[in-house]
């Protein structure tokens, strides 16, 4: 039987960065207020192996960065009172290296998330089939709800007669 309460209690915000996955943050922070749900936000590193004690210097402190960026991102929602100390307590983050998709779906497997808010760059066409698409991938395999967000001027390309 289906309900219509909606209530959701663990709500998983990819971040990389971009426009629309600063739309998402926004977004998922507003779920997590409605909802008094916790908000993980995960930041996934994709790339090579680093190959020498500098590598592994430089991504630590990239890694840093990142962490302190999205901290500092909490602290100000908080500081301009657009969240409670109570549910900024209730926001975490988590930061992986691999394929975004796969430790997305992994954590969401995890940590029970129900509710997955994420951006898509709305690629079309070619560049939708070269580069893929994250949000797409975990949209069609995530055994949660996942709400994804469109960038700010997303233009639909549909012809109406």
């Amino acid at each position: 039987m289906f309900s219509t309460e909606i209530k959701y209690q663990h709500i998983l915000c990819p971040v990389d960065f971009s426009d629309t996955s600063r739309k998402a943050f926004y977004t998922a922070v507003g779920y997590a207020k409605t909802h008094g749900a916790k908000l993980t936000i995960i930041h996934v590193r994709e790339g090579t192996r680093p190959t020498s004690f500098d590598d592994v210097e430089n991504e630590h402190g990239t890694l840093d960065r990142l962490e302190a960026g999205l901290v500092r991102r909490l602290d100000e929602l908080q500081e301009d009172g657009k969240v409670t100390r109570e549910e900024r307590d209730r926001m975490f983050l988590e930061i992986r290296g691999g394929k975004p998709y796969v430790e997305i779906l992994k954590f969401v497997v995890e940590e029970g998330i129900d509710l997955v808010v994420m951006g898509t760059h709305g690629h079309t066409g070619f560049k939708h089939i070269f580069m893929g698409s994250q949000a797409e991938r975990v949209v069609r395999r995530a055994p949660c709800d996942v709400l994804t967000v469109k960038p700010e001027n997303y233009e639909h390309g549909l012809e109406f007669a």
